[in-house]
């Protein structure tokens, strides 16, 4: 990304530092292995692919991607000096026990991302963070079953923030907006974004997701971006319109439609033009 001589002094000019990273993420409760690329095609994938992993829980961050992506194929554009990275974790508990956790981490990082100043951060189901209707980040969350215990899951959670864009905005196909243009001058340390969000992820996936995922659920209007909206919900190439009146305690989106009350586990959702 190019910077003019008046941008050269916030935060984004400050390369991403994997010792900052672990120290505060220590600080905060949460021992974890830390490795900052320049590039990489996808942190997830990195993750995924990397066999010399043997940390319990390994986070990797980088200042480029060059094949980021989104849920079901889709393209995550990551211009340099972002905030894009992934966390690893190995888990005793069987794939079934991380339903809804798309929500979970989507609502932490709303958390976050309003304490430092996007009070607006809103979640649309599944894994899209808006701020006014325009999407500022999105979670990718991928999963394995260990070869040796099928009660076991490996976890890798992808989080992409748009930090301060520059010419990839124009590839976006969708209503965007970065932290740039809600902080302004005032963008956070990229660097203590990152441990602060991945520690709150990963205190949460330590935890009971379950119990987590279903108290979501009880305050889910908190966070809610379609709450009470005609949708369009596209699951496995069928399509279903109806309204929205929130989630179960799994996480499945609930829609009121023509043929009654359906749920949802997994589907791509758009507001139908008013």
């Amino acid at each position: 990304m190019n910077r003019n001589n008046n941008e050269s002094s916030d935060n984004n000019s400050a390369p991403l530092n994997a010792q900052s990273i672990a120290s505060l993420c220590r600080t905060l409760g949460c021992d974890i292995d830390v490795v900052v690329l320049p590039t990489v095609g996808s942190t997830n994938t990195w993750l995924l692919e990397n066999n010399n992993i043997t940390a319990a829980v390994t986070l990797c961050a980088a200042e480029h991607q060059t094949i980021g992506r989104g849920r079901r194929g889709r393209t995550w554009h990551s211009p340099h000096s972002g905030v894009t990275f992934s966390i690893r974790l190995h888990r005793p508990e069987p794939v079934t026990r991380f339903q809804g956790l798309s929500l979970l981490v989507g609502a932490l990082l709303c958390d976050q991302l309003r304490d430092i100043g996007a009070s607006d951060a809103m979640l649309k189901w599944p894994n899209d963070v808006l701020v006014n209707h325009a999407k500022l980040a999105g979670i990718l969350i991928e999963t394995s079953i260990s070869a040796s215990a099928e009660s076991a899951t490996t976890v890798v959670i992808g989080i992409g923030i748009n930090y301060r864009r520059g010419p990839e905005a124009q590839l976006i196909d969708q209503n965007s907006t970065d932290l740039y243009q809600i902080c302004g001058a005032k963008l956070p340390d990229r660097s203590e974004l990152i441990a602060r969000i991945a520690s709150r992820v990963i205190k949460a996936v330590v935890g009971d997701v379950p119990l987590a995922v279903e108290n979501l659920a009880s305050r889910w209007s908190d966070y809610d971006a379609i709450a009470d909206l005609e949708v369009v919900v596209d699951s496995a190439g069928a399509q279903v319109a109806g309204r929205t009146v929130g989630i179960d305690a799994i996480g499945g989106l609930l829609l009121d439609t023509d043929n009654g009350r359906q749920v949802f586990s997994s589907a791509e959702v758009s507001v139908r033009s008013r």
